[in-house]
């Protein structure tokens, strides 16, 4: 009975009204996993799968290029309320970043290769692309980033990504054990750049010294219920 439980609330969760390019949250013990563009009303989805499965301890993120601004603010912020784990999986950039840093703990997975896995920074932007230094300002970007960092950010390396001025640039950051050619695992791209992030101006820091992660633990498969 408990079982059939289970599965009629996940059934019901993925019948919550979806855009066509909604994330797409779905429940699996105590780990609940959201992956694609992030759109308003991401945040009631997510409070809808909080409600229904009180026992989340984990997110999941993966392959997310972000989207609405807000929205990624206020998921972050109530990840951060409830204390829970936030895990990569794949890519996870711009609005998504913001999510994943409101994790009280942070951590990469492996489940699609370590070179593959990365969170990616930037600023806000207009419809064309372009930086939105207003946004950037009225919505606090700066201060979110150290406050989410637990105080550990770079405030110079902030201040540059913040002000990217094309949307497609962004600053990366790999996990240290990824298999890939040089020292760095962490990039800054303007956006131009062919293959991004691994084509990118290597950067000399880490993600867990700059508070973008906590724990060099990997998230493995085998860890969700």
């Amino acid at each position: 009975m408990m079982r059939f439980l289970g599965f009629l609330s996940r059934f019901v969760l993925m019948q919550l009204p979806l855009s066509a390019t909604a994330m797409e949250v779905s429940v699996s013990g105590a780990v609940v996993t959201m992956s694609g563009p992030v759109v308003l009303g991401d945040l009631a989805r997510f409070k809808g799968a909080m409600g229904m499965h009180p026992d989340i301890k984990t997110v999941i993120l993966r392959n997310s290029n972000g989207g609405h601004a807000p929205t990624g603010y206020q998921v972050g912020a109530l990840i951060r309320e409830k204390g829970l784990l936030t895990v990569v999986s794949g890519y996870c950039i711009s609005s998504c970043s913001r999510m994943f840093l409101g994790g009280k703990e942070r951590r990469f997975s492996d489940d699609q290769g370590l070179q593959k896995t990365f969170v990616g920074f930037h600023g806000h932007y207009d419809g064309a692309g372009h930086l939105n230094r207003q946004d950037v300002h009225r919505l606090g970007l700066y201060a979110w980033i150290i406050k989410y960092s637990d105080g550990k950010a770079d405030e110079e390396l902030v201040q540059r990504w913040i002000n990217i001025e094309y949307n497609r640039g962004m600053v990366a950051f790999l996990h240290p054990d990824a298999k890939i050619s040089g020292d760095a695992r962490a990039f800054i791209c303007d956006g131009r750049e062919p293959r991004r992030p691994l084509g990118c101006e290597g950067l000399q820091v880490k993600a867990l010294e700059l508070g973008v992660i906590t724990d060099l633990a990997i998230w493995r498969l085998v860890e969700s219920p």
